[in-house]
Order: structure tokens, then C-alpha cells, then sequence
């Protein structure tokens, strides 16, 4: 279920998300991160995409909670990317002392401007701005395509980064691992607040089950 075509649009990444969901709408466990929700099935395909793309992409605060490194491989290896509006980014964190290659910041014009970050984060990663005061995905995504050669980029949350780019209506398509377990409490969902007020309909392409875990591939439908 990794290898399927995946024909980027001609001025940007394919964009593909990736997330595992409790059966009652939960993105992650009582304990703040996703793992309890996943199954080794899951965690095959999870690394199955990665080496499928060319950049992987994660909100700030996922790298944080879910304590990111690098994708492993023999082979080459995706980059990885992130978003920060503050920049409030620990330089080092593993997210910083893993990968062969700096990873990509995506921040605003402000942010830079307003020069808060740490001096050090310049030196362990790539820090780009896409927009004045808010993040502008299209040019972020332009940036990924045009000077870093990304055709596949890989999205792994959180909520909040995949509400923007389902707002801006940019997925084009949505991995869903359907887990039997049931979370309860205040858990976020894959696609937080303040998604378009109008509905994004996304066709089922594929599905696979095991031990109770439901796989779905999910591909926008532009029609």
C-alpha cells in the first residue's frame, strides 16, 4: 500500500498524510503520544511511506511530544521538516542531532525579523520563511518543489499542521490507520479547529485490515 503512483501537481509536492486514529476519533493515547494506538503492522507501513517520500513534515509541537528522529534506512533517506511561527525550537533535540542533513524550519518573515530564536538553530537546520505574519503554505510548498527537489512530501501531524493544509486544500491524500481501541477524554483529532467551513470529500482507494486494525488510503477528489 506504499508504492502507488503519486503524480505531484506541477508546482508543488504530492501531499500525503499519515495519522492513526482511535475507533472513537482519538489522534494519540492518555499519554500524549500516538505510539499506544499503533500495532507492528502499522509500524511497517509508518516506515514503508517514509522511505516513499522525499521530505517528511511534522508541527513543531509533534516533534516535541513524540520525540522525532530521523527516518532509518540503508538507503537514502527523506528529509525531515518543520513549522514554527515562534521558533521556540530546542536546537538540541534529536530532531536536530540526527539527520545527515539539516532539517527545514519553516517559520514568517516576522518571526525572523523579530530574531527570538535561538542563534544555534541556524546552524543545525535550514530555516526558511513561507509568509509575512502567517505561514503561507503554497509558497512553503513551492520552496519544497522548486529548490529541494520534493516530490512526495509526507505529513505527520499534528491536528493543527494538518487543519492548515486541508484549509488551504492541499492533501492530496490521507493514510488512515483505523485502530480498535477506544481513548475517551480530551484527545485531538486528525484534523483539528478551524478546518474549511466547507466539506473536503476524499474517495476510499484502498483498504487492508489486520487484527482489527483498519488500514484506509484515501485519495481528494478534484472532481
Amino acid at each position: 500500500m506504499a508504492a502507488e503512483a503519486r503524480p505531484a501537481p506541477p508546482d508543488r509536492p504530492w501531499v500525503m498524510v499519515n495519522m492513526v486514529a482511535s475507533v472513537d476519533g482519538a489522534s494519540f493515547g492518555p499519554n500524549g503520544r500516538s505510539a499506544p494506538l499503533s500495532s507492528e503492522t502499522d509500524r511497517r507501513l509508518f516506515h514503508a511511506l517514509r522511505g516513499a517520500a522525499d521530505v517528511v513534515l511534522a508541527g513543531a509541537g509533534t516533534v516535541r511530544a513524540e520525540n522525532y528522529g530521523a527516518p532509518r534506512g540503508d538507503g537514502e533517506v527523506p528529509r525531515l521538516a518543520t513549522v514554527s511561527r515562534s521558533l521556540a525550537l530546542d536546537p538540541e533535540a534529536r530532531f536536530f542531532r540526527e539527520p545527515g542533513v539539516p532539517p527545514i524550519v519553516f517559520t514568517t518573515e516576522q518571526a525572523l525579523a523579530e530574531g527570538q530564536a535561538d542563534p544555534r538553530l541556524a546552524v543545525v537546520a535550514e530555516v526558511r520563511a513561507a509568509g509575512h505574519y502567517e505561514l503561507d503554505w503554497s509558497v512553503a510548498l513551492q520552496l519544497l518543489h522548486r529548490e529541494y527537489g520534493c516530490r512526495v512530501l509526507l505529513v505527520e501531524g499534528g491536528s493543527t499542521l494538518n487543519t492548515q493544509l486541508v484549509t488551504a486544500d492541499l492533501v492530496d491524500e490521507l493514510r488512515l490507520t483505523l485502530s480498535p481501541l477506544v481513548v475517551g477524554g480530551s484527545s485531538h483529532r486528525v484534523v483539528g479547529p478551524g478546518a474549511p467551513a466547507e466539506l473536503r470529500r476524499y474517495q476510499l482507494a484502498d483498504v487492508a485490515e489486520d487484527e482489527g486494525f483498519l488500514f484506509l488510503r484515501y485519495l481528494r477528489d478534484r472532481h
